[in-house]
């Protein structure tokens, strides 16, 4: 019998020992939520010493706000009803259900001052000597989710300025077509994430005179749209679009400024570009590729004429100069200029859309609009693709030249 008891002393002290060294805090309390017994985290937890905690209920024994606010007891407060603690305890008490690291962010009077705290709660229904009992493991998890609110706030403040940022971009996009009728003009642009690489816009020089161009940066995100921005700003500035000559403004000049101005070494990236200017008068335009996926010239009687007279991509420093291509225009011609977004968009089997397909929708768009032309190869495009988000940004413009 001395014997039984010995070992009986021994594994309660065994038991002391493992609760005491736990980083979580162990109590056991009653239906009332009247605290039993605890470990030495517990009283860590809440900076509390031993006389303070025994047989209190666990408002009073933590120092709850609600509790100490009100000054009520635990379980009479305007919050019990609410509490997630209490919900858990009786859950488990009631229904004899065991609750799993339930979260509970309250607020905890600490040495004085209101502390908010982060738990996950654990519940598990115990019997001791016929009377029903709750044991309860609180995790501390108020530095993890201290830093998760953290991380999601500096997240909300980037997707704002991300979404400031594609205001902008989305800004520096056509923001109307031609009001000549000699040219008719339509477009979408879709950005894989909230900013992209791609940019497009016109630029009426005269009124028989129209730039367009069309570029799209390799990669995506933030820094594929600042350089893009400052492509367009590069174009758009008076060395690139003004002077005193006219040969300043053919495409193949434009394309050497920019190789001159955008070299690999400076931006860590290239870009593929494509300047054509439209002579109304003519009918006529003028085009030079950088590296870009081939604008197609799609004829009245249905003939598809693919533009692809082209360099390298700008970046690529090879020291080549650009050159350039004339094709004339018929009434009803359309020319159709995109990015690679639209070949490279992909199906739930991992095809790619590719060239083919867009020439087949384009051969059916012979009679369209502008803007009809424009809607059925996103729309098409789209049908391929499925449920399958775009993995780069799609770009499209389309202009229909109605005669001089």
């Amino acid at each position: 019998m001395e014997t039984y008891f010995s070992d009986l002393r021994e594994s309660n002290e065994f038991l002391n020992l493992l609760l005491d060294n736990m980083n979580s805090a162990v109590l056991i309390a009653d239906e009332n939520l009247q605290i039993k017994v605890f470990n030495n985290s517990f009283l860590q937890l809440f900076s509390k010493s031993e006389e303070n905690v025994l047989v209190s209920r666990f408002g009073k024994a933590t120092s709850c706000a609600f509790s100490i606010e009100e000054n009520k007891p635990c379980g009479e407060t305007t919050h019990c009803e609410s509490c997630v603690l209490r919900r858990a305890a009786l859950q488990t008490m009631v229904e004899k259900i065991p609750v799993d690291k339930m979260r509970m962010e309250r607020a905890f009077y600490i040495d004085g001052q209101p502390v908010i705290k982060y738990l996950d709660i654990s519940t598990r229904h115990i019997s001791f000597q016929g009377r029903k009992m709750i044991l309860l493991i609180l995790y501390d998890v108020t530095e993890l989710e201290t830093q998760t609110l953290e991380l999601q706030r500096r997240q909300d403040r980037i997707d704002l300025d991300l979404r400031a940022a594609a205001g902008i971009q989305r800004s520096l996009l056509p923001q109307y077509p031609p009001a000549d009728g000699a040219v008719k003009m339509a477009w979408h642009f879709e950005p894989c994430r909230q900013i992209g690489g791609d940019i497009f816009n016109i630029h009426y020089r005269s009124e028989n005179r129209i730039d367009i161009y069309i570029l799209d940066v390799c990669g995506h995100g933030v820094s594929a749209a600042l350089v893009a921005v400052s492509v367009s700003q590069f174009l758009h500035s008076k060395k690139s679009l003004s002077g005193r000559h006219a040969k300043r403004h053919v495409p193949s000049a434009i394309l050497d400024s920019l190789e001159q101005a955008f070299p690999f070494e400076l931006f860590d990236t290239y870009f593929t570009l494509l300047y054509m200017t439209i002579d109304i008068s003519q009918g006529s335009i003028i085009y030079g590729s950088a590296g870009h996926p081939p604008p197609v010239l799609l004829r009245t009687n249905g003939q598809l004429e693919v533009l692809d007279h082209h360099g390298p991509a700008i970046g690529f420093g090879n020291g080549n100069t650009f050159s350039h291509e004339e094709k004339s225009l018929q009434p009803g011609d359309k020319v159709v200029l995109y990015t690679d977004g639209i070949l490279e968009a992909q199906n739930h089997d991992g095809e790619i859309y590719g060239k083919h397909r867009l020439y087949e929708v384009l051969r059916g768009c012979t009679k369209s609009s502008a803007k009809q032309t424009t809607k059925k190869i996103y729309n098409e495009v789209r049908r391929f693709a499925g449920e399958t988000e775009f993995d780069d940004d799609v770009s499209i413009l389309v202009l229909k030249f109605m005669g001089t």
